[in-house]
């Protein structure tokens, strides 16, 4: 399945730690989701960009290069496992649509009930692919503008699809200025948060550690970079062995705001229309259900609770 990260810090870093030389680093997720690579980010005059190419993240220099020198405080990552549509340029995540960076895991059905609502909206103009999830990131955007806020437009949008058209997981990843917001809803494909906010009464589970030390079973990477910084973490899978990572519930929402404050919110109701597997298509079930990948996952799992 496609794999996303995402990176919240108290001031402009690097992630070339998380997303090449962790022990699960994004360029090793790659290997089994090559259909795409893309990065996204707020730089320094607080404007969003987006990199992206239909090609494995392992095979682009490009993104090696990006990712070892790019510095922000807000990152979205994506490497495409497609679940039936073609390889391009258009459909490779993240979308950048009006400020607004997204990215998605998971499949959902876009109904004529969904592309009406998007028209209405206005938003119907943002689509170029062929993407389930290019649709629902317009939607999101059009409510974001419709609420004035990008928390509630992301459950706003969220809520609509929840209740009007036939989903299996939309795992999403938004970005604006430097705002994040993060959603796992359902429960079918995992994504994990690294809370390292340094303690400053707002709740941060971190201790303002110093050098950031990631290992694995046989494989240990450090980052200097990212000492003494306050940052959350949210990734698919979690990128090293630290005890640390956390599994956000089914139908939970992360916001971080720009002071790095991190709130959790549970505002969406029971799935109207849920798919399992079964219900979905060949390729769309092979891209969420990769047998290896599942497998190790369990495997990591048991050793991170027993670590615990």
């Amino acid at each position: 399945m496609c794999r996303l990260f995402a990176l919240h810090a108290d001031r402009p870093v690097t992630a070339d730690l998380w997303l090449l030389e962790a022990p699960y680093s994004l360029v090793q997720q790659s290997r089994f989701n090559a259909d795409g690579t893309g990065l996204g980010w707020v730089d320094e005059q607080g404007q969003a960009q987006v990199l992206k190419r239909p090609v494995a993240a392992y095979r682009s220099e490009r993104f090696s290069q990006l990712a070892a020198t790019l510095r922000s405080r807000v990152m979205i990552a994506h490497v495409r496992l497609s679940s039936g549509t073609v390889h391009t340029v258009e459909n490779t995540h993240p979308f950048l649509q009006d400020g607004i960076i997204t990215a998605h895991n998971g499949v959902l059905e876009v109904t004529d009930a969904m592309r009406r609502r998007v028209t209405e909206l206005g938003a119907a103009r943002l689509i170029h692919g062929s993407t389930d999830s290019e649709w629902m990131s317009a939607l999101v955007t059009a409510e974001t503008e419709r609420c004035g806020s990008l928390r509630d437009g992301v459950a706003a949008a969220l809520e609509w699809i929840g209740q009007n058209v036939p989903v299996y997981s939309v795992n999403l990843l938004a970005a604006r200025g430097e705002e994040l917001v993060a959603v796992r809803l359902p429960a079918k494909n995992e994504l994990w948060v690294l809370d390292r906010r340094a303690s400053n009464g707002d709740g941060g589970a971190g201790e303002g550690r110093h050098e950031l030390e990631q290992s694995s079973s046989s494989l240990r990477a450090r980052s200097a970079d990212l000492a003494d910084v306050g940052s959350v973490v949210i990734a698919s899978e979690p990128m090293d062995d630290d005890s640390d990572w956390r599994l956000m519930d089914s139908g939970e929402m992360l916001h971080l705001d720009g002071e790095g404050h991190l709130e959790r919110s549970f505002p969406f109701g029971q799935l109207a229309k849920p798919l399992d597997i079964e219900d979905l298509g060949l390729s769309a079930a092979a891209s969420q259900a990769h047998a290896a990948q599942a497998r190790a996952h369990e495997a990591r799992r048991a050793a991170l609770a027993a670590r615990r």
